[in-house]
């Protein structure tokens, strides 16, 4: 999450996709929030060594839910600002995340998945698991975005397959000029293709919430991706 004062915006961080780069495009906009779940710890021990407990409030903020901040932030606040997000496609986003933890080898479960028979262990595997991801990224897209009634509670939704077109719509509203670094990437070959019948029927009906509340579906084409 980002919050600006200046700017009266907040961003709510889907875990990959694009966060990192748009935390970098509008980050010298934003300020630490002046309330929240957690109070900021110091970044050190006394001793001057590294305070574990700065790692943690930073990762709370990083995938904080738009539910946590309504109820943290002041109305004022949380009303009167723009919120926004991005969300991506359930099948590529899958894709997506099983690269991202074999390239991060300081990654929680890096070891683990790097010994995995392929994507579809993986996919099984994350679909089993109730919290899979790690630094506060969510197992579904929805549960940044939604109140606990899964009604979408931000005022803007842009979708990665649309990335570029759609930050320049939230850059208008929020009145800030930014240009859109590509960072955190992975490269990969289009997500259809590491798909077989049953892994793509596993995503349709374990994330048939994201893949409904968003209005995906899975798209066959081809090509190189970066994500």
């Amino acid at each position: 999450m980002l919050i600006s004062y200046s700017n009266r915006f907040i961003f709510f961080h889907v875990a990959k996709v694009a966060g990192i780069s748009i935390r970098e495009a509008l980050q010298k906009y934003c300020e630490e929030p002046k309330h929240f779940k957690i109070a900021r710890p110091p970044y050190t021990r006394p001793d001057g060594s590294p305070n574990p407990m700065y790692q943690a409030w930073t990762n709370t903020l990083l995938h904080a839910k738009a539910r946590d901040a309504q109820q943290e932030l002041p109305t004022e606040v949380f009303d009167g600002f723009y919120k926004f997000a991005f969300v991506r496609n359930p099948w590529d986003w899958q894709v997506s995340m099983y690269h991202f933890i074999l390239k991060r080898t300081d990654h929680l479960y890096h070891e683990r998945i790097s010994k995995m028979a392929g994507f579809e262990e993986y996919l099984e595997w994350v679909v089993a698991t109730h919290n899979p991801f790690t630094r506060g990224a969510t197992k579904y897209q929805k549960d940044i975005v939604t109140d606990r009634e899964g009604n979408i509670i931000v005022d803007f939704l842009g979708r990665f397959e649309t990335l570029a077109e759609d930050f320049k719509k939230v850059c208008n509203p929020i009145g800030v000029q930014a240009i859109l670094p590509v960072l955190n990437h992975t490269l990969h070959k289009n997500y259809t293709r590491y798909y077989n019948e049953h892994t793509r029927k596993l995503v349709a009906e374990h994330f048939r919430a994201d893949i409904e509340l968003f209005n995906y579906r899975f798209m066959a084409t081809t090509g190189q991706q970066i994500s």
